[in-house]
Parts: C-alpha cells; structure tokens; sequence
C-alpha cells in the first residue's frame, strides 16, 4: 500500500493508495462497508458525506467532517488527490482526470470543504507526462488553459501533459502549501521484480480499479 507521510503526521487520519496488488488499502478495510455508492463520471461535482452506505449518486469528489465514514475514488491513471485539514477536522477524495482538471475539480472540490485549518494534499499514483500522450488539439487547449504556468510544465513534450504540475498548481493558486507526490507512474512502475506496481488504463488494463481514499477515526483512537 502506498500512503502519504503528510497525512501520516495528522492525528486521527487514516489513509491509503491502492495498488495493483492490494486494490483496497488496508487501511480503509476497517470502514470499508460503510463507504458511499457512488458513480464517477469525469465531472466536478463534489459530494458531502454524512451518513453510511449514503447514496451519492454521480461524483467525482467526496468529502465528510464525520468519523468512521471513508471517503474515497478508483482511478486508473487519473489523479487520486486526498485532502485533510491539517486540524484533522475535514477530509476529502478526488478523482481528477485531465477533464476534471481542465474544469477545475481541484478548486470546486476546497470551496465544497469551506474555510479553516490548512489543508493537506497528496498527490497518489498518476500516469506520468512521459506516458501520457495526447491529441495535439487537446494539447493546445491545455497550453491556453493554464497560460498561467510555463508550456514546458504544462506539457514537457509534445502532445504529452503533465497532471501532477496542473494538479499542483490548482492545489497552491488555491491556498494549499503542504503538497506532497506519491507513488509514481500509473503506467510504468515496476517493482523489484519487474511486475507493474499500478492498473493501467494506457498500458491496457481492463479489470478492477485501484482506490484510494481516508477516514477520520473515532474519538480516542490513534
């Protein structure tokens, strides 16, 4: 299982990216039952949990301010992007795919949570610029987009986009400065055996999808 250190360091979150191998984080089977039922559709409507088993209807981002109730999204090579206030009062999940982003899922998903302690973000398993090509249309598009930032950082080669440096920079324009990467390339990360770490969608998984997601632990529990 993956997990972040910056979530890590807040009390009474537990959190996890899943992973080719271990789907569901290990930390989340605990409350995994009570999950919402949900259906993602490359959008950016951002959900408010507030009870087991709720039915969320079509999401692409979660949030919750209530114990034991996980949030959480399957990806394959988008982002799967988990918030925490550093207070440990407020969490969410993110599914962003370059739709989401190129419609600003990042910034919906921070105004859902509201004002208050400074939030955490970390960045799980993403397909890499590297890996990921795409049409010159829609390269151009992103250029215009996020004029903002530098086109080399937007796009490090030609018709190849890079989500993590949008992702991050929707995260900072937004006010969040604790941001860390996680867990590497979607596509191509291997580990010591050669075996793919991650499901892909580019390299051309078909199966199960791979969560990720966190919850706030009850009171007294670590």
């Amino acid at each position: 299982m993956v997990a972040s250190s910056l979530l890590s360091s807040i009390p009474g979150i537990r959190h996890g990216f899943g992973s080719a191998s271990v789907l569901v984080p290990l930390e989340l089977l605990p409350v995994w039952d009570s999950r919402p039922t949900k259906r993602q559709v490359h959008g950016t409507r951002i959900a408010a949990i507030h009870e087991p088993l709720q039915q969320a209807g079509e999401a692409d981002g979660f949030h919750t301010a209530a114990r034991s109730l996980p949030v959480s999204i399957i990806t394959a090579d988008c982002i799967p992007l988990l918030l925490a206030r550093r207070d440990g009062s407020q969490i969410a999940a993110v599914h962003a795919g370059w739709r989401g982003l190129y419609d600003g899922i990042i910034p919906a998903a921070l105004a859902a949570i509201g004002d208050g302690a400074p939030v955490v973000a970390a960045v799980g398993p993403t397909i890499c610029a590297s890996c990921y090509e795409i049409s010159e249309e829609l390269a151009e598009d992103f250029a215009q987009r996020f004029a903002a930032l530098p086109r080399d950082v937007v796009l490090p080669a030609y018709r190849h986009l890079d989500l993590r440096a949008i992702a991050e920079h929707q995260l900072r324009t937004s006010g969040v400065e604790e941001i860390e990467h996680v867990g590497g390339c979607t596509c191509c990360a291997r580990d010591a055996a050669g075996e793919h770490i991650y499901r892909s969608y580019r390299r051309g998984d078909r199966g199960s999808q791979m969560h990720s997601g966190l919850y706030i632990t009850t009171k007294g529990e670590k």
